[in-house]
């Protein structure tokens, strides 16, 4: 009997991680929640906040679930697809984190691009990661930018996005030896699955991820994905 092709068992793998970043996340809050319970529950305004958060993290978990079902033998679905329009669908998302959670201000910078040949479902989940990280990373006080742009050749035309947050940035050593490695997170309340999942379904999209960053200097997250040089701008 033959096996499962190679490349149908990676991409499996990374759905498994997305799914694990997932649980992690909701299990995470749930404790913090728990471990300030006793001491807040005469506030009403942490009641309402435990009710959101509650709230959230069983959507989230159903949503969890029904794609784990889903996904048993996953494939990318590509098609002709407006990364711009997918850009200021995943901004407008509701946060995963509950309404009471305070999100960083992202402004769009989206320039004229040719379409990718792309997954929408799993490359939306990528930058919903992407930019999630960057607003935790600028805080409610920060910066997030997100911005579009062509490079390239006319023959192998690339479509560039960029997510750039003001946040305190990551060290050299940081960024060598730990930044793509799961686990490693610089977040206190992070589990470091989400930019692992998500420069894994990059690179199913033939994309790159480039991270620049410094401490006190913020990050920029940069991909880049072959264009359809059959379309236009």
């Amino acid at each position: 009997m033959a096996g499962r092709p190679r490349s149908s068992t990676r991409l499996r793998s990374t759905f498994d991680r997305v799914l694990v970043h997932d649980v992690k996340n909701v299990s995470f809050r749930l404790r913090l929640l728990l471990s300030n319970l006793e001491e807040h529950w005469a506030d009403p305004q942490f009641r309402e906040t435990v009710k959101e958060l509650l709230a959230a993290s069983v959507e989230r978990l159903e949503s969890t679930i029904g794609r784990l079902s889903a996904e048993r033998d996953a494939v990318l679905a590509k098609v002709s697809l407006d990364i711009n329009a997918l850009l200021s669908e995943v901004v407008e998302r509701p946060s995963r984190r509950g309404k009471a959670a305070a999100r960083t201000p992202v402004r769009l910078a989206l320039g004229a691009v040719r379409p990718i040949w792309g997954d929408a479902y799993y490359l939306g989940d990528a930058f919903g990661s992407l930019l999630e990280n960057a607003q935790e990373a600028a805080g409610p006080e920060g910066r997030v930018l997100v911005r579009s742009f062509s490079a390239g050749t006319d023959k192998r035309p690339r479509t560039l996005v960029e997510i750039i947050d003001n946040g305190a940035g990551m060290t050299a050593e940081f960024l060598r030896d730990r930044l793509f490695q799961p686990y490693h997170t610089t977040k206190p309340d992070g589990v470091g699955l989400g930019l692992v999942t998500a420069s894994q379904i990059v690179r199913f999209h033939g994309g790159r991820i480039r991270v620049i960053s410094q401490p006190g200097g913020g990050t920029v997250v940069r991909l880049a994905f072959p264009a359809d040089p059959g379309a236009a701008a």
